[in-house]
């Protein structure tokens, strides 16, 4: 993002103007004088229309929803593919196969941020959510084509199915939130920037509802219409003006801004500004070398910081955990179908609690809703592990029961419902709004991409190690040891992490100068 003094700012925002507005043109590879006549009945005041900017950012959040899709999947289906009831000829007959087919889409989701945070800053934000719709497809049309094969074959087509979808989460993770964030409106940002999160949970809930009543094949068949549906939507998306801009191609940058905010809404001023900040960053593109260069300066290595502590306190928050131990906390309350009941109670509750989120982002603001996400949460997990607590040994015999605090299970249900309700509303979403907000534009693909890294690395280590960590300090132990992690993020985001409602991503580049 870039800035400097504007002009057009400088007048009166009830006036008609009327400005020359310097932009450098990539036709003449210099600075052309573009003359810009501004005298529409709203002026200024004339607000931005959102019917079109909300038909894109809903396009853009589907990558999400695929990503939801993705991770819904492996519930659901594994029981059909690991031959639970004995069937050493199975599919997933064993525990690696088992273990690969849950971790590969993670593996692949952090190797293709790695690439990603390249590609969206090299060919544009629509080109890399093309990419993800792409290897999605891929991906689940693998997947449907494994009901032609058996034994090692389809093994090798599940695998590379998986690791494809993963290629798209990873690009989706990277480019939704960054695509939002540079084409809404700041009024609105925070609206659209969790409907990211919002759709990952509908994706989740989606695939592991229909998953219990259909084979996994025909839920891959499912995915992969929705997917193509996905693919012809995003063709139709426009790039982001800024991105446009940094490439010089500024005439093309303005008509889909006002393609995007309407002809009566006066666009020359938000033009101005990220033309302003452009120019005042740099005016060549960064190599490698000037990128780590780039990187020294406190006002680009500080946002970053901030954005990947961040994630690492949304992951820490053992969400892992919660959902994992869900349905033996129902099997405890005697519920019949445990596992359909806890997918539906925890499931319904994160998308009512992600709705609200949604619409008090932009009210009340980032920092609010992180930091109450993160108390919630914090005394949702001492519940969760109190409960625990009292029925491990000593205090209870599995075995006989006796000791047992069974009874007290609705305050562990009431305590995961707070958790999920508690994380969805802020945690759960938030961090990727803001990782998108505070990186400046010069390196925001790359930063970006940093910050997903880390996110990634932290849901494999998750995946891979969260049995063995629990094994190893007891289910309460991992519970206490989660609350105490997101206490200490609680008072990280009100110490660190800045409040950037209501503000231009070029005002946010500007605070950390």
């Amino acid at each position: 993002m870039s800035r400097l003094s504007n002009p057009i700012s400088d007048q009166s925002d009830d006036q008609s103007t009327s400005s020359d507005l310097l932009l450098p043109d990539k036709q003449t590879h210099g600075t052309v004088q573009t003359e810009v006549q501004t005298s529409y009945a709203g002026g200024n005041n004339e607000k931005p229309r959102l019917l079109t900017v909300s038909f894109s950012c809903v396009v853009i959040v589907q990558s999400w929803l695929m990503y939801g899709l993705s991770v819904g999947y492996i519930s659901p289906v594994l029981s059909d593919l690991e031959g639970s009831g004995g069937n050493s000829s199975a599919p997933l007959d064993k525990l690696v196969y088992q273990d690969l087919f849950t971790v590969l889409p993670a593996i692949s989701g952090l190797v293709s941020v790695v690439i990603a945070g390249w590609v969206v800053d090299k060919i544009g934000r629509k080109p890399s959510l093309l990419v993800c719709s792409i290897a999605h497809a891929i991906g689940w049309l693998l997947v449907v084509l494994t009901l032609l094969t058996e034994g090692t074959m389809f093994r090798l087509l599940l695998f590379v199915g998986r690791f494809s979808a993963g290629i798209g989460m990873g690009f989706a993770s990277l480019c939704a939130p960054l695509y939002i964030a540079e084409l809404t409106p700041r009024r609105i940002r925070g609206f659209f920037g969790t409907m990211t999160q919002l759709s990952l949970s509908v994706g989740v809930f989606i695939g592991q509802l229909v998953g219990t009543y259909i084979t996994y094949y025909w839920l891959a068949v499912i995915i992969l219409m929705v997917t193509c549906v996905f693919t012809v939507l995003a063709i139709s998306l426009k790039e982001t003006p800024r991105w446009l801009m940094t490439q010089k191609r500024n005439h093309e940058a303005r008509e889909i801004l006002v393609w995007l905010r309407g002809k009566n809404y006066n666009v020359d001023k938000e033009l101005q500004e990220v033309a302003e900040q452009l120019e005042l960053e740099n005016k060549t593109k960064l190599n490698f070398t000037e990128t780590v260069q780039e990187f020294k300066k406190k006002s680009v290595y500080y946002p970053v910081i901030i954005a990947a502590i961040l994630a690492v306190f949304q992951q820490c928050t053992g969400v892992v955990g919660v959902i994992s131990n869900a349905e033996d906390i129902f099997k405890q309350a005697k519920i019949k179908s445990p596992g359909l009941l806890s997918s539906i109670a925890l499931g319904g509750t994160q998308i009512v609690a992600q709705i609200f989120g949604t619409i008090l982002v932009d009210v009340l603001g980032r920092r609010v809703l992180l930091i109450s996400s993160a108390v919630i949460t914090s005394l949702s997990l001492t519940v969760m592990g109190t409960y625990e607590y009292l029925n491990s040994e000593p205090y209870c015999n599995p075995s006989t029961g006796s000791g047992c605090k069974d009874h007290l299970y609705p305050l562990a249900i009431a305590a995961m419902a707070c958790f999920i309700a508690g994380f969805s509303i802020g945690l759960g979403g938030i961090p990727w709004i803001v990782t998108a907000e505070i990186i400046p534009l010069k390196v925001r693909g790359v930063g970006v991409g940093i910050v997903s890294c880390v996110n990634w690395v932290l849901i494999i280590i998750y995946a891979g190690l969260f049995r063995n960590y629990e094994d190893a300090v007891h289910p309460w132990g991992a519970f206490w040891s989660f609350a105490l992690i997101t206490f200490c993020g609680a008072i990280y985001i009100a110490t660190f992490v800045p409040e950037t409602k209501g503000k231009s991503l070029e005002e946010i580049e500007r605070s950390f100068l």
